[in-house]
């Protein structure tokens, strides 16, 4: 009895100092919590963007600051936004508004334990907002079936180029919009060449709009613009074949068997009918120079086509065709093109003072010739053909079957359509790879798409 009686004597005395000690047990969270609030944020210095504010401004030195927080709304009297800076920087940036109103903002930091200091107020007037930028610079003009919009953004700012048109009930619907923060331009396409009135919106990701610009146009029409003879073989003409001064321009010399350039444009989606520039004369460099040097000059160049359309043709769209083997591609066929067009006649002999080697050098980039292009200086880029199948594979060995049914099949581009409106008389390809990714390039069948000058009187559609 004794033993058990101090057993509980023991076991009674114990249990307060045990509570006791519960008590006692530090809480670490509440040792964490800094209650006092850190100082305020000063010497705020204000510089107005475009839409907002970028606020610079001294931390207060305390050691568990979170950071800084922003207070304002985008109009008076509307919702109080918040915005947050770190403590690793000493500024904060306000964008979104929709005006250059004055207004005021309340800057507030904030230490780990998300207690608050006294605000500071600071003024913000921001600058014109990105949108009216944009707005100030829009270009509209008609395009093939719809309207080509320009504008610039300076700001690059996050914005949607809306088009709306005029239905027969008068009502304004809209049709697209664009998605950019880039400069640059879009055609809206899908209209008649009926005269009607469209109207263009710009607006940014925090839904501010600019005032709508509103204009009457007619959008041009569109038509295959390849002509053709009573024998059914295009009128178009391959440049300097005849009296051969292709060789002054590094333009295809030759042409295999019955594959002729009209071949190009004969309507003939079989393997049947393609033109074939040839091969044993494209290769020797020795034929292009007369240096006899170059005659075991036989490297890839690239190769050039010159077309002249015989009369003043503004294009818009261009469809190409390419060999249907069943199971295989042709390697010859084209990957890679670009596209250049002019108005004047290209530059012959005479503009080199016959010197064929200067006019090598204006019309080519071939390095035995020390080649620059010139000519890309005086024409204009009107497109850039790319062959990038639906799989996304670069190389011929790689394509699928879906792949070759859709390059078979035709595949389409559109001509650069900041250019849509200008008529061009020559065209010039630059074969840039074919599929083996060399530069001999054969034509299956092409077919282009415009509107042809009538009558010559374009010079107000010419740009500069």
């Amino acid at each position: 009895m004794k033993t058990n009686y101090f057993l509980s004597v023991v076991a009674i005395i114990s249990l307060p100092l045990l509570l006791t000690r519960c008590a006692e047990a530090p809480n670490w969270d509440d040792e964490a919590y800094n209650s006092t609030p850190p100082g305020a944020v000063s010497n705020p210095i204000v510089t107005n963007i475009n839409g907002g504010a970028v606020i610079h401004y001294t931390l207060p030195p305390e050691k568990d600051l979170l950071g800084v927080k922003a207070l304002y709304s985008f109009r008076g009297g509307g919702e109080i936004l918040e915005t947050y800076s770190s403590a690793h920087t000493d500024s904060i940036t306000l964008v979104g508004f929709p005006n250059t109103d004055e207004r005021t903002v309340k800057l507030i930091a904030i230490n780990s334990s998300k207690v608050e200091s006294q605000p500071i107020e600071v003024a913000i007037r921001p600058l014109t907002i990105p949108v009216e930028l944009i707005r100030n610079s829009l270009e509209v003009t008609e395009t093939f079936s719809g309207v080509l919009v320009k504008w610039q953004n300076p700001t690059k700012a996050d914005i949607g180029v809306s088009l709306f048109a005029e239905d027969s009930l008068g009502y304004m619907n809209l049709d697209y919009t664009y998605f950019t923060r880039e400069a640059g331009h879009y055609a809206f396409r899908g209209y008649d060449d009926a005269e009607r009135k469209f109207r263009i919106v710009i607006r940014d990701r925090w839904s501010n709009t600019t005032t709508p610009l509103d204009t009457i146009l007619t959008p041009l029409p569109e038509e295959n613009v390849v002509p053709y003879g009573a024998d059914g073989r295009t009128t178009w003409v391959r440049y300097g074949y005849a009296d051969r001064t292709t060789l002054w321009r590094g333009d295809y010399a030759g042409v295999y068997g019955s594959n002729d350039f009209w071949r190009m444009f004969d309507g003939v989606k079989t393997d049947a009918g393609y033109f074939h520039p040839g091969l044993a004369e494209t290769y020797r460099l020795d034929l292009y120079t007369l240096r006899p040097e170059d005659a075991t000059n036989n490297i890839t160049r690239t190769q050039y086509l010159t077309i002249d359309m015989t009369r003043d043709t503004k294009l818009s769209r261009c469809k190409i065709y390419n060999r249907n083997g069943t199971t295989t591609l042709n390697p010859n066929d084209p990957q890679h093109l670009r596209v250049w067009a002019s108005k004047e006649t290209p530059k012959g002999a005479e503009d080199f003072d016959d010197d064929r080697i200067a006019s090598l050098q204006y019309w080519t980039n071939w390095p035995a010739v020390h080649g620059v292009d010139g000519y890309k200086q005086d024409w204009t880029q009107i497109g850039e053909f790319i062959f990038i199948p639906p799989s996304g594979a670069m190389e011929m060995f790689t394509w699928t079957a879906d792949d070759r049914i859709w390059y078979q099949a035709g595949v389409e581009f559109d001509f650069f359509s900041e250019h849509s409106n200008t008529a061009f008389r020559y065209l010039r390809i630059e074969c840039v790879r074919n599929l083996t990714g060399n530069n001999t390039t054969q034509f299956h069948e092409w077919e282009i798409y415009g509107n042809v000058v009538r009558g010559g009187d374009d010079d107000d559609d010419t740009e500069e």
